[in-house]
């Protein structure tokens, strides 16, 4: 799994160990890297350098995400849209993986969103022993201009240039009401019969199941067990029924039944119902599962329950204060005295240059491959942090090492509202039923909010 995010003061010491680690930069080169981020850390707000930063590792790996690469780039002084490509780096160990690649996209879609433009790069031919010109040349960019021996005797200075198209408007995909675009679970058309997906099984078409098989990489029951923690260390009651608020595909749900619990499950898409009930019973699980159709500020039809939870940010998707007071109401209503109710949230951080607002990863399934990749627009966002997000999962086919072929794919656009600490308590407050007991960062309920090392906001209230 990939992610991509600004430049924060802690990344530093790794931008240093990653360009130790090449060969192709003398260090003067190596100077001139670190004082530019030094530049960009001391003047958070001057747009004259900006940084993307790649990390890869997923969160089931158990160690932290690793430094994959970098870029460096920002407006050319004295020009009306021209942008200088400074710094581009690779760590040695994700080679040839399409980590430079990722961030050069980056780059392009950030200009083609500010009205498009001009990139202009330097380099040398022997940068790399030839490596940095057959990638701009791979990403085709284009030889502008060549000064011979320019570095050194043999070394020529190559300045290469490409025209980015400004984002333009078009049709846009139709919006999905209710859409979750980091959750499975959105509406979508009714998938086929028979579409429920076996382990290790590829996806059919239809957004269900691709929402199933893009999100697979969860540690599901993990994810039910720091659950039943909450439960156990903020509430006051035994767990013996689980009610699943946009419960998607109804993994979780899945692993509480492992456990003999009484489950239930709302989403407000009757197709992803459809499939999530078909893939609870070919998976053995059905019947211990009750499904409903409902919205996250609608009353399920189902009994109260001991603990209650919302997954996978999808508590964006209302996008009023209101609404989300709502949703709490509703919760309290269905939550027996001394039960708990957890929202899985995004860390405020991420609506910011340096949170984690572009995540891409892929899943394997024998010789087809899930792509994914979501976006927190959030140079859109407003003032009361509501912002556009968008989905885009393509499932292909690789066979014989040749290009892979699409075969099914869909994109989502929504708007979501991420409050930050300060703006859930003021909603909570407002509700007396329920009681905001903790803010955790992680799967953990050792770890608060907090704690620098904090990537989720993870609410969780208890019914008085």
């Amino acid at each position: 799994m990939s992610t991509q995010r600004g430049l924060r003061p802690e990344d530093r010491p790794l931008i240093a160990e990653l360009l130790e680690s090449l060969p192709a930069f003398t260090d003067d080169e190596r100077a001139v890297a670190l004082e530019l981020v030094d530049v960009a850390l001391a003047q958070p707000s001057s747009d004259g350098y900006r940084f993307v930063l790649s990390f890869h590792g997923a969160p089931r790996d158990g160690g932290a995400p690793r430094l994959a690469g970098y870029l460096c780039y920002g407006r050319t002084p004295m020009t009306q849209s021209t942008y200088d490509l400074y710094w581009i780096a690779t760590s040695p160990d994700f080679a040839r993986s399409g980590v430079a690649r990722g961030l050069v996209s980056t780059l392009e879609g950030e200009i083609a969103r500010e009205g498009g433009g001009l990139v202009r790069v330097e380099t040398g031919s022997r940068e790399g022993h030839g490596a940095a010109v057959r990638f701009y040349d791979a990403v085709q960019f284009t030889r502008a201009a060549v000064i011979a021996d320019f570095y050194a005797p043999g070394d020529d200075l190559i300045v290469y240039t490409k025209r980015v198209a400004p984002v333009r408007a078009t049709a846009a995909p139709p919006a999905i009401e209710g859409a979750r675009a980091a959750s499975p679970g959105a509406r979508g058309e009714a998938p086929a019969p028979g579409e429920a997906l076996a382990p290790g099984e590829a996806p059919a078409p239809g957004e269900p199941a691709l929402y199933d098989a893009a999100f697979s990489y969860r540690d599901y029951a993990a994810e039910r067990d720091f659950l039943l923690a909450c439960a156990r260390r903020f509430g006051a009651r035994p767990v013996q029924r689980v009610l699943s608020w946009a419960c998607g595909p109804a993994r979780h749900l899945e692993a509480f039944a492992e456990l003999g619990l009484g489950c239930a499950g709302a989403d407000g898409s009757a197709a992803m119902i459809a499939y999530a009930e078909r893939a609870a019973c070919a998976r053995g699980a059905g019947a211990g599962i009750r499904f409903c159709r409902a919205e996250l500020d609608e009353r399920p039809d189902v009994a109260p329950v001991d603990l209650s939870f919302v997954p996978l940010s999808a508590i964006h998707q209302l996008a009023t204060p209101a609404a989300l007071e709502r949703h709490l109401r509703l919760a309290a209503s269905l939550l027996l005295p001394g039960g708990v109710h957890v929202i899985e949230a995004t860390h405020p951080v991420d609506l910011t240059p340096s949170g984690v607002n572009r995540t891409e990863w892929t899943e394997l399934r024998g010789e087809q491959s899930i792509d994914a990749r979501f976006r927190i627009h959030i140079e859109k966002a407003t003032p009361d942090r509501v912002v556009p997000v968008s989905l885009e999962v393509v499932c292909s086919a690789r066979r014989n090492g040749g290009a892979p072929r699409e075969l099914s794919s869909f994109r989502q656009v929504a708007t979501w509202h991420i409050p930050d600490l300060a703006g859930w308590r003021r909603v909570a407050e407002r509700v007396p039923e329920l009681s905001l007991v903790a803010t955790l960062g992680d799967f953990n309920v050792d770890v608060p909010f907090e704690r620098a090392a904090a990537w989720r906001l993870i609410l969780v209230l208890q019914r008085l």
